[in-house]
């Protein structure tokens, strides 16, 4: 009877142990993870809209006084809808404005503003990334996977102030400039997660892209590596490191030119996960 109960206990033990072992990470089981938080990037950004000469670029960021730097928000969302597919959206945003002495002139769309010209400039943009994505390795402690997705760019630019001129019938004359364009860039993409326990985890997500589509030629580059911690069973805390770098030619009707913009830095975000 003793020998029985000893062997039980023994029993017992490796099951408790074996359980331990097996219980997985929540990011690598769960259905839905939604996050949200701040997003840090260092931004360098130029445009080009005129149609005579679409390949001229302006530095917004040191032509025209824009902040190289700027905190705005972040937000992911992830639905696994069974053991292999998922669903991904994202999406973060800035909105940056300044005024500045032009110390060389300006061509932006159809309007000259020359050297000398006191102009106020911005620019808009918002991303949204949707991803549908497929299992392809999975196991006790990882998983990696692949699919295809787009980035919907919705870029606004403008430039306004009084012209300055030796044609006094435009000098101290005010204008105003402005294009804007909502370019789809269809992506490939990959994401590995590994995580050694159920508390932390290290990610890690890149997509590319590099086409020729209807009125759009351009491509993109999306990294983010990241750790995750779990603080609670439902709850938890991201720290990635993002680098976006767009660039495009644009032949719409409201719009002939070009953008080259990079966004880098770190986002913080707090997730639920169930």
């Amino acid at each position: 009877m003793k020998y029985f109960i000893f062997i039980l206990f023994i029993f017992g033990m490796n099951a408790e142990i074996f359980s331990q072992e097996e219980a997985k990470n929540p990011i690598l089981t769960d259905k839905f993870y939604i996050e949200a938080g701040a997003f840090f990037p260092s931004k360098n950004i130029k445009l080009g809209a005129d149609a005579s000469s679409p390949d001229d670029e302006i530095d917004f960021n040191e032509t025209l006084g824009l902040n190289d730097n700027e905190t705005t928000y972040f937000v992911n969302f992830e639905w696994r809808w069974n053991k292999k597919w998922r669903l991904t959206a994202e999406t973060f945003g800035i909105n940056n404005a300044a005024k500045a002495t032009l110390d060389t002139t300006l061509v932006f769309d159809e309007f000259t503003f020359e050297k000398g010209s006191n102009v106020r400039a911005g620019v808009e943009f918002s991303l949204y990334r949707v991803f549908v994505g497929r299992l392809i390795s999975s196991g006790q402690k990882h998983s990696l996977g692949g699919g295809l997705g787009v980035h919907a760019l919705n870029i606004g630019a403008f430039i306004e102030g009084n012209i300055k001129s030796n044609n006094e019938e435009i000098d101290g004359e005010f204008r105003k400039s402005r294009v804007s364009a909502l370019i789809p860039l269809p992506n490939l993409g990959f994401w590995y997660h590994w995580a050694p326990n159920e508390k932390w985890a290290l990610i890690a997500r890149t997509d590319w892209f590099g086409i020729t589509i209807d009125k759009y030629s351009g491509g993109l580059w999306n990294i983010s590596p990241g750790i995750r911690y779990q603080i609670v069973d439902r709850f938890g805390l991201g720290i990635d490191y993002r680098f976006l770098l767009f660039d495009a030619k644009v032949t719409e009707d409201n719009w002939k030119g070009k953008f080259n913009m990079d966004f880098t830095g770190p986002t913080i975000t707090l997730h639920g996960n169930f």
